[in-house]
């Protein structure tokens, strides 16, 4: 990759290559008007989406290993993240917090990055 999609990642950008991979494989698609936001921290539903999408991208069908669960502020999470956060969930890849929340719009930290990716490689 030799070129960014992205009016905000420059092309010399060390992450331009793993970015422009995963637009290419429908992973990411930024945030729109040609912007990606790398600075930008994610939120817990974006996080959801992202996981869901490589999911997708590398063939791997996620386990149903628990019921879906109604998240007590489920009516917050996004449309286009909901089908990503019940899969997420059902799969026990990403849980809620306490109190039955997921909190959709909540920055993800890097302590729960972190959980979901191992989660996620632990399944496969």
């Amino acid at each position: 990759y030799t070129q960014s999609s992205f009016v905000d990642v420059k092309n010399d950008a060390y992450y331009m290559g793993y970015i422009e991979w995963a637009r290419k494989n429908n992973i990411v698609n930024g945030i729109g008007n040609e912007k990606f936001a790398p600075e930008q921290s994610i939120t817990r539903e974006q996080m959801a989406v992202i996981m869901g999408n490589y999911a997708k991208a590398t063939g791997f069908t996620l386990p149903k290993v628990h019921g879906e669960n109604t998240f007590v502020d489920g009516d917050k999470v996004s449309a286009y993240a909901k089908e990503a956060v019940k899969q997420m969930q059902m799969a026990g890849i990403i849980s809620g917090k306490n109190e039955n929340l997921f909190d959709p719009q909540g920055t993800a930290t890097r302590a729960e990055v972190s959980a979901v990716l191992r989660r996620f490689v632990e399944l496969r």
